[in-house]
């Protein structure tokens, strides 16, 4: 979308250089040339689209494939007028919590990681506690990580795993005693067969009896998920933090860095936490691996503003979807005379290690009311929500804290629930009463069938067509002769009256043009 470039010069020039963020006591420079004064400020600029790419490309030509084009960003488009961008979100299932807590004995405490995989035998969940508990041998550990299964996503069962024991028994659903999984990586072709599952496990020794390894990521590996051997004596990557930077850099990881396996990039991915002290601040980077052992150096990628106030960016959870990346990022906030909050907000990246942030300090993943389950905590599962029909599911932790409210000490009703969001729909382009038009940059592509993911709302209309890339309409594909598409659904072919297909000349750039009445447009592809 256009913007004045002389608007966004001066915008950015008052941000850096307001008393508000340089402060009023002048800092050295330090070594590199960096205005040491500005850094918690202006690392907000990282994930800002029309700072960190201001070259504009409208009329720089681009190739697509047959996946779907959504609008998380401006990358597609040339030209827009009269359209808004809407955030959606997903939306709470009405039996939620789905899986509940509290009701075994293991089974108390602060809830975090949270992975759910699906195939044909139906859906397969691993959650962690962060309690305390006395284990086989009668030490003191903190974890565990547990198992649940469910044929239809919606009814799960914990199964009695027989693999640990607890008190008297192993009738419990426990897979791994001790530690946090952070990074789960389920690799069905791995040469060896006891590695196809293999993890990143968060240890932290603080409070526990037993043998409690330096803080920190190690490797874990199994062969069915459930029974798993690992390395506790090297620490991959350590936690840590800073309280001077950038006089001492940070000696580690915050504790809620997550990992995934990107199969686009061929490397393992970090999105770490990176905590500082005095003042507090979480902020959020990027680093990748070849084999879980040997990182890049992890680079800021997000961080707050000076218009996000006191909130904090201390969370992203990532994960490919239709040829780009979207991330949730987890938005710490402290409200007063309250504990601390986390809800999500949402970022999208074109190449998986640059991000910038969608439709900026609006919710994604909102908390729920003020009395409900899940209202002070929204975490969001892993890998990633999953293609259910024409749904999106996304498995989250919810809690609420009770020590405010209820008189408790500090305790935590956390459990596990499901939102469904339709496919495409993380944002839409809108258009109310008055129509609203958006160009494309100059498309080449090798389909010939042109499809919208839509909603029309009644005496609405979506109409399409091509232009040269030059801006000239072409005869066969004009808005006039294009038939309106006037219904709400995932798949809707768009067709001319005089053609049904697109015959474009190989090598040849076009345009598309939508013109949208009263109607939501999600997505675009053409094959």
């Amino acid at each position: 979308m256009k913007i004045n470039r002389f608007s966004l010069i001066t915008c950015f020039v008052l941000l850096v250089l307001s008393p508000e963020v340089r402060g009023e006591e002048f800092r050295p420079r330090t070594a590199d040339g960096a205005d040491v004064s500005l850094l918690r400020n202006a690392w907000g600029v990282l994930a800002t689209e029309r700072f960190m790419y201001p070259v504009d490309m409208a009329d720089w030509p681009m190739k697509i494939t047959s996946e779907r084009q959504l609008f998380l960003d401006d990358y597609l488009i040339a030209e827009c007028a009269g359209l808004v961008r809407r955030l959606h979100h997903p939306v709470p299932h009405a039996d939620n919590p789905l899986l509940r807590l509290h009701d075994k004995r293991w089974e108390t405490g602060f809830g975090h990681s949270l992975f759910v995989l699906q195939s044909e035998q139906g859906y397969r969940m691993w959650y962690n506690l962060r309690n305390y508990y006395r284990a086989e041998n009668g030490v003191r550990y903190r974890g565990p990580t547990c198992f649940a299964v469910s044929k239809d996503g919606i009814t799960w069962t914990k199964p009695d795993l027989g693999i640990h024991r607890y008190g008297e028994n192993k009738q419990n659903n426990i897979t791994l005693l001790q530690g946090t999984i952070d990074g789960f990586f389920y690799r069905p072709d791995h040469p060896d067969p006891q590695r196809r599952y293999e993890a990143l496990v968060w240890h932290d020794p603080r409070g526990q009896e037993a043998y409690a390894p330096l803080e920190g990521f190690y490797r874990y590996w199994s062969s069915d998920g459930l029974h798993w051997d690992g390395d506790n004596t090297h620490c991959v990557i350590p936690n840590g933090q800073t309280f001077e930077f950038p006089d001492v850099m940070a000696q580690g990881l915050g504790d809620t860095t997550n990992f995934r396996w990107d199969e686009t990039l061929g490397k393992y991915v970090c999105n770490a936490k990176i905590l500082f002290r005095d003042p507090l601040l979480r902020t959020v980077g990027h680093s990748e691996s070849d084999d879980l052992i040997h990182w890049t150096r992890p680079r800021m990628t997000i961080s707050r503003d000076r218009l996000d106030g006191t909130d904090e960016m201390g969370e992203l959870t990532t994960f490919p979807y239709e040829g780009i990346w979207i991330g949730m990022i987890g938005v710490y906030q402290f409200p007063e005379d309250k504990w601390k909050q986390k809800y999500q907000q949402l970022a999208a990246s074109r190449d998986g290690r640059n991000w910038t942030r969608v439709n900026p300090r609006q919710a994604f993943m909102p908390l729920g009311p003020e009395d409900s389950w899940d209202s002070d905590f929204t975490i969001a599962g892993r890998p990633g929500p999953l293609l259910v029909g024409d749904e999106l599911w996304f498995y989250y932790w919810g809690s609420r804290r009770t020590d405010e409210r209820d008189g408790g000490s500090h305790r935590y009703v956390m459990h596990i629930g499901l939102a469904k969001l339709r496919r495409d729909g993380f944002v839409s382009l809108d258009a109310g009463d008055k129509p609203g038009e958006l160009t494309t940059r100059p498309l080449s592509f090798s389909g010939s069938r042109l499809f919208v993911n839509a909603a029309v709302a009644e005496g609405g209309s979506i109409r399409a067509e091509l232009l040269t890339r030059e801006g000239e309409v072409i005869e066969e594909y004009s808005l006039d002769d294009c038939q309106p598409v006037t219904r709400d659904a995932i798949r809707i072919p768009v067709r001319w009256s005089s053609s049904t297909v697109l015959k474009m000349d190989n090598g040849e750039h076009v345009r598309l043009k939508f013109r949208l009445e009263k109607a939501k447009l999600y997505a675009f592809w053409i094959e």
